[in-house]
């Protein structure tokens, strides 16, 4: 049986990996960084000893409209593959967005298990999921607790494991979580405050975004769901000027945009023109490596995101 995982929570897919695993050993490739065609070629060899294969291949929302030169062939041969698959390997495909409407697609995903883990976005909702893991775990916390951590955590699962693994060292034998242990020892990534900062940076707003940096810097603002923020900010910007220029409407892009609110479609257009399309994916890559900085070097601080107004 091949699987198709959507989820936009690494380790929420991860879980799910691990259930069909069973403990079993995976090779694994990420197609941002592999071309198709040569993770079919080595899935596509067989044993002559009939030995049991499984691959994990993360990012499969990489091949969504591709424009490679060989990029529909990449997804006939996937198809050619799943259509006669080898009975000994297990594919388990991972990805972030729900695959494109195309017929090769469908007729793909039709040939896969798919599994899709739940979407969390509100602190609530993380609630209701992170309940089981801390049971799970051997960790209690009461509800009041649990609400003031997930509320931290801003309503995303990956970052709430990653403080839950920082409390637990804290907390050593003792596995009950009070309310003051999240106040004292987990970040506060509830990012409320920050909209401001990231709309004043986005319309360059220089005079403005450095007075609410020096703000943020007082309140100790957490700066990597910032960083994180106003790159994903840049990117929809990016998709936004692209097809403004395939002379799309508003309402098209909304729909392209996956329904983003017409205004917001509006506001994002005309930001647009300040950038030019090379600028803006020079600032992409530029905050890309400045979160791979802010999460390595505890030492960096504001000083990069100020850095980071120059580019502008």
């Amino acid at each position: 049986m091949n699987y198709l995982i959507y989820g936009s929570s690494f380790n929420l897919v991860d879980l799910e990996i691990e259930k069909i695993l069973c403990g079993r050993p995976a090779s694994s490739y990420s197609l941002e960084e592999i071309e198709l065609k040569s993770v079919l070629e080595d899935v596509g060899y067989g044993s002559m000893f009939d030995e049991e294969k499984i691959v994990i291949i993360r990012n499969f929302e990489v091949l969504n409209g591709s424009k490679k030169k060989d990029g529909e062939k990449d997804l006939a041969s996937l198809e050619a593959y799943l259509s006669e698959p080898n009975e000994n390997t297990t594919l388990i495909f991972t990805s972030n967005e729900k695959a494109s409407a195309k017929s090769t697609f469908k007729t793909i995903i039709s040939k896969l298990t798919v599994i899709e883990t739940p979407i969390i976005s509100k602190s609530y909702e993380l609630a209701k999921i992170f309940g089981e893991t801390l049971r799970t775990s051997g960790y209690g916390m009461t509800k009041n607790v649990l609400d003031a951590f997930c509320e931290k955590c801003a309503g995303n699962y990956d970052i709430a494991k990653n403080e839950f693994e920082k409390l637990k060292k804290i907390k050593g034998k003792n596995t009950i979580v009070t309310l003051q242990d999240v106040e004292e020892h987990v970040s506060n990534y509830n990012m409320t405050d920050s909209f401001g900062l990231k709309d004043a940076i986005i319309n360059m707003d220089l005079k403005k975004a450095l007075k609410m940096i020096d703000d943020a810097e007082v309140t100790k603002m957490e700066l990597v769901p910032l960083v994180v923020m106003i790159a994903k900010e840049y990117e929809a910007l990016y998709n936004i000027k692209l097809l403004a220029q395939k002379k799309y409407t508003n309402d098209q892009i909304s729909k392209e945009m996956g329904n983003m609110h017409p205004y917001r479609v509006k506001l994002l257009r005309d930001a647009s023109g300040k950038y030019s399309l090379e600028k803006l994916e020079s600032l992409i890559l530029y905050l890309c490596n400045m979160n791979l900085k802010l999460i390595s070097e505890d030492n960096l601080g504001y000083d990069e995101l100020r850095k980071f107004l120059l580019e502008l």
